[in-house]
């Protein structure tokens, strides 16, 4: 939850907000600074420049050195200095000066006479007796500084916890109302087309807009589902029972037959006949996994138990094709997915009807379940190229070679439906040589 919120939009907003604000603000109370900084240095300046042209009418060391001392004891140091470093020695003043390079640095007189922290403008002028050093503090700078620092805290710190509060609980409300929406379009892809999402309020925004969008997608896809079932349905009751009887009358026509080519004749029709009835039969299914009813019943489901057991019912029909059925299982703890036991089992029955019908005599089939709850069915025999793998996954397509062999192309299409409905990663390989199929199911 913590993660959805601080990427929600809200909160994203609220601190675009704060930055725009901060630097706003900053621009504005930075540029009044600089503007009074300047004013006030600029004033300290002429003071000092007043002050040196007071004193610089004086025209004897001596009576300069006395107007100095008079100043000085008036003044405290850390507002203001004046100095006299007289050629001969002479010195008067609130602080004393070492020169060197020509260039005056000031010095305290004493612990009891300290000297401003913030430093000091200086007015220094070289006279013909020696050095005039008059300075002021720097400390109104420093205040003007110390000043503006807290009124920038004070009024961004209260903007940014305000803002991000508001936006937070902003984004709290909308994280809930996303993960709702989150919750239906999951069980609606689980199947379950009768959830709908619950605004909760009466909220008219754009989330309530999108949840109101996809209660409107439920309701078509759940109206076209139901009909879809209705018309297999009707096309079960209108056309199975013609189909069987087709081919019971056919069966009944070819016994009645005395035999040769009309007898050969019945015997194929009534093979197309049931040809036709395991067409419909295999459409008919395939509609009804992809509708999403299995998910409903779904429950825990062992792979390697039930690899095993269809390993072993297909044992027969591999001796007879002349294939090697092998089976490579875990052992230990079962391999657990969520799913429906009978669809699984008919993917992989399907599967081993493919392997065995098309791996040829000689063959090896393997079928393997892991921990990682992958069900594999190998073969050895001529494969599958690349480019057609996707193909032979639609309804009724089938590889040029496979056209004279058994079989209606729907096989791979039904474990693909039966995948699709278990949210199982279905993936054809190259089994060098052979085919590789790999049933990938999710966490239990």
């Amino acid at each position: 939850m913590t993660s959805r919120v601080l990427s929600s939009t809200p909160v994203r907003l609220a601190l675009v907000l704060v930055a725009l604000f901060t630097l706003v603000n900053g621009a504005t109370l930075g540029g009044a600074y600089l503007q009074l900084s300047a004013t006030t240095r600029a004033q300290i300046k002429e003071g000092l420049r007043a002050e040196m042209a007071g004193l610089d009418v004086t025209a004897t060391p001596a009576a300069l050195a006395t107007l100095v001392r008079a100043r000085a004891r008036a003044a405290d140091p850390r507002n203001r200095i004046y100095v006299f470093v007289g050629d001969d020695g002479r010195r008067a003043g609130n602080a004393d000066a070492v020169i060197r390079d020509g260039r005056p640095r000031l010095v305290p007189l004493g612990p009891n006479r300290p000297l401003s922290e913030a430093g000091y403008a200086q007015e220094v002028r070289r006279l013909s007796s020696g050095f005039l050093i008059v300075a002021e503090s720097l400390a109104p700078l420093d205040a003007l500084r110390r000043t503006f620092l807290a009124l920038l805290v004070l009024s961004l710190v209260p903007t940014a916890l305000l803002s991000l509060g508001i936006g937070t609980l902003i984004a709290r409300r909308s994280a809930r109302r996303v993960a709702r929406i989150e919750r239906t379009l999951s069980t609606l892809g689980a199947g379950d087309l009768s959830a709908r999402y619950d605004p909760g309020d009466r909220a008219s925004d754009d989330l309530a807009r999108i949840g109101r969008g996809v209660n409107r997608m439920a309701e078509k896809q759940e109206a076209a589902t139901e009909a879809l079932r209705q018309v297999s349905a009707d096309i079960a009751h209108d056309l199975r029972t013609p189909l069987q009887r087709i081919s019971v009358l056919l069966s009944d026509l070819r016994t009645r037959l005395p035999g040769g080519e009309e007898a050969d004749l019945a015997l194929r029709a009534e093979t197309e006949a049931e040809r036709a009835t395991a067409v419909f039969q295999s459409l008919l299914q395939i509609a009804q996994i992809e509708g999403g009813s299995p998910a409903r019943h779904f429950a825990p489901v062992d792979l390697t138990a039930l690899a095993g057991e269809m390993a072993e019912l297909y044992d027969p029909a591999a001796e007879e094709a002349g294939v090697t059925l092998k089976t490579e299982l875990p052992e230990g703890p079962p391999v657990m997915v969520q799913g429906d036991r009978n669809l699984i089992a008919q993917a992989l029955a399907n599967l081993l009807e493919n392997a065995l019908r098309h791996a040829g005599r000689g063959a090896a089939v393997t079928v393997s379940a892991d921990a990682a709850r992958r069900l594999v069915v190998a073969d050895t025999g001529p494969g599958i190229p690349e480019d057609e793998r996707p193909r032979v996954l639609r309804r009724l397509y089938r590889l040029e070679r496979s056209r004279t062999t058994p079989g209606n192309g729907l096989g791979l299409a039904l474990v693909s439906a039966i995948a699709q409905v278990h949210d199982a990663a279905l993936e054809l390989s190259d089994n060098a040589p052979g085919l590789r199929v790999t049933l990938t199911f999710p966490p239990a």
